[in-house]
C-alpha cells in the first residue's frame, strides 16, 4: 500500500467507493468522473504503479475480474458494448499512479465514440506505414521481449 495513493486508500478501507466487487486480491468500483453511466474502475488491492510493475500472475486476475465485470456493467445499462482501457504513464494519461482497468459501458453515437473511432479506425493522421518499415520495427520489439 502506499500512503498517498487514493486507490490504495479504497482498497484499504480508508476512503468509502461505490463497490462493485472485491475479493482478497482485487477490488472494483464505480469510476468519480464517469466517461459514461456504468464506468467502472477494476484494481489490484496491492500497490503496483503500471502495468511494467505488476506481476503476471496478479495481471491474470484482474483481467478474469474485467472479465466478470464487463458482462455485468454491460447488462446493467443495457450498453450496445464495452471498452476496455488501461493507461500507463502520464503521457498516456494516467492519472492515479495505481495499476487500474477502466470497463466502459459504450452506446453508439455517445461522445467517446468520435475520438475513439479517430484513433483506432484508420484515421490516425499518420502515413500508411510499408511492409519492410512494419517487419523492422516488429524485429526491434521482439528483440526486447
Amino acid at each position: 500500500m502506499s500512503a498517498d495513493c487514493p486507490f490504495c486508500s479504497i482498497a484499504s478501507g480508508k476512503a468509502t467507493a461505490s463497490i462493485v466487487y472485491e475479493d482478497a486480491a482485487i477490488i472494483a468500483f464505480m469510476d468519480l468522473n464517469p466517461a459514461n453511466v456504468g464506468h467502472t474502475l477494476v484494481i489490484p488491492k496491492e500497490h503496483w504503479e503500471n502495468i511494467y510493475e505488476v506481476p503476471e500472475k496478479v495481471l491474470a486476475e484482474v483481467a478474469a475480474v474485467v472479465k466478470r465485470i464487463s458482462g455485468a456493467v454491460k447488462k446493467t445499462v443495457g450498453a450496445g458494448g464495452i471498452s476496455i482501457l488501461q493507461l500507463n504513464g502520464r503521457a498516456a494519461g494516467q492519472s492515479v499512479m495505481h495499476f487500474h482497468v477502466h470497463v466502459i459501458p459504450r452506446f453508439r453515437g455517445d461522445p467517446i465514440s468520435k475520438a475513439i473511432e479517430a484513433m483506432v479506425g484508420g484515421h490516425h493522421g499518420f502515413k500508411k506505414p510499408e511492409r519492410r518499415d512494419l517487419d523492422e520495427i516488429a524485429q526491434k520489439i521482439r528483440e526486447n521481449l
